[in-house]
């Protein structure tokens, strides 16, 4: 209230006048000293009041992740009223406000939790922090900000893969790939002389004890197969008034790279025809008009938890666009892919050249498979194709998609 003192003293101007006499001056004067008093003691306690805004730099969207508001007052003096107001991008995260009150002692704290649940994918800075600290009495509030949180990405809803099977069931998907990871340790076949070089960790230590001379696990290599995933957003398939089966396709093809690389330990990569870190807001309907502005983003094959991670994050912000064909991607995939790899590809509205991209990729000794975004009666009358196709329904929310 930056006219309190004014009004305050105006008040008290008219007590002065109201009651004539040594009684209501000493009134009139003991009221601006306690007023004078508040408004110095308020100063000095707003310079020592602090707000911290913790948020998770990554989100899941659909997932309930705890904010944590911290109120600190660093001053010697204690802090009748504290009133903070957080805010988050709207329509992105949920609850857009929170407002606490709090009242703190000399040099105390308070920590509250407040469960947000993100709601669109993307990348998003929430706004600072409105702070006010007040008197008891109610006369004084100085208004001041602190920053907000630091931006936070949310990525893609994350379902549980339990029906598609990864490689694809086939003969064709039975190829070994003879490049091995590692070896099982697990799966021993025998024991041989240790060899400068070997490792130390496959020294067998019993059969060295008893035979007085360094002997080695003999293990069998632990094949790995690659797992590719091509996510289709070319703005030609995809109907651009209806946005949810983008959001499912973007969150099968997360899901399955998670599942592949957290639960199956298969190196995986991730080919969408958008660069990342240059796409046109979420929510705009403008679309770049040159193809060849939009070069195919594509992540090598890895299996690290980092590598999880950077393909996730882009996975965050993209959306269609006037890109690569998907079938001139397959196609270009399966040619520099070895035997056995598995081509998930995601998509909707499949056609001839699509359907022919599938059988020569097939036929190369790749093992592909379609997944079609869509709503069940066009997944209903969508026709069938050279590898195996597991239809993805747009009826249900995101989050609870079945895979």
């Amino acid at each position: 209230m930056n006219h309190a003192l004014s009004f305050g003293t105006l008040g008290l101007l008219a007590l002065a006048v109201a009651v004539p006499s040594t009684a209501g001056f000493a009134i009139a004067l003991g009221v601006a000293a306690l007023l004078g008093g508040s408004r110095v003691w308020l100063g000095l306690v707003r310079r020592g009041v602090e707000v911290d805004v913790s948020l998770p730099a990554r989100m899941v969207q659909g997932e309930e992740t705890p904010m944590t508001v911290t109120v600190t007052n660093r001053s010697r003096l204690p802090a009748p009223r504290i009133r903070v107001e957080v805010t988050l991008p709207t329509g992105r995260l949920l609850p857009g406000e929170s407002i606490l009150e709090v009242a703190l002692p000399p040099r105390a704290s308070v920590r509250q939790e407040i469960d947000v649940t993100a709601y669109v994918r993307g990348r998003w800075q929430p706004p600072p922090v409105n702070l006010e600290v007040g008197d008891p009495w109610g006369v004084w509030l100085l208004p001041a900000t602190a920053p907000g949180a630091a931006p936070v990405t949310v990525l893609p809803a994350i379902v549980p893969v339990r029906h598609v099977d990864l490689p694809a069931v086939s003969h064709l998907a039975e190829l070994p790939d003879l490049r091995s990871l590692t070896t099982d340790p697990t799966a021993i076949v025998g024991v041989r002389p240790y060899q400068p070089g070997d490792p130390l960790r496959s020294i067998h230590w019993p059969a060295t004890a008893a035979t007085g001379t360094l002997v080695r696990r003999e293990t069998e290599r632990a094949w790995a197969r690659e797992l590719v995933v091509l996510l289709d957003l070319d703005a030609r398939r995809w109907d651009r008034y209806d946005q949810q089966p983008v959001e499912v396709a973007i969150s099968v093809a997360a899901s399955l790279l998670t599942h592949a690389t957290l639960t199956l330990r298969q190196p995986a990569a991730l080919v969408v025809s958008l660069p990342g870190g240059s796409a046109p807001a979420a929510d705009d309907p403008a679309l770049p008009s040159e193809r060849t502005a939009w070069p195919a983003a594509r992540f090598g094959v890895g299996a690290s938890r980092s590598h999880l991670d950077a393909m996730l994050v882009h996975l965050a912000g993209v959306v269609r666009h006037r890109g690569a064909a998907i079938e001139e991607l397959l196609q270009r995939e399966a040619a520099i892919r070895p035997p056995g790899t598995t081509l998930a590809v995601i998509t909707t509205q499949q056609d001839a050249r699509l359907r022919e991209a599938l059988s020569m990729a097939r036929r190369a000794g790749l093992a592909p498979l379609l997944l079609e975004v869509g709503t069940p009666d066009a997944l209903h009358s969508s026709g069938p194709t050279w590898a195996p196709r597991f239809p993805v329904s747009t009826a249900d929310p995101i989050g609870s998609t079945r895979l």
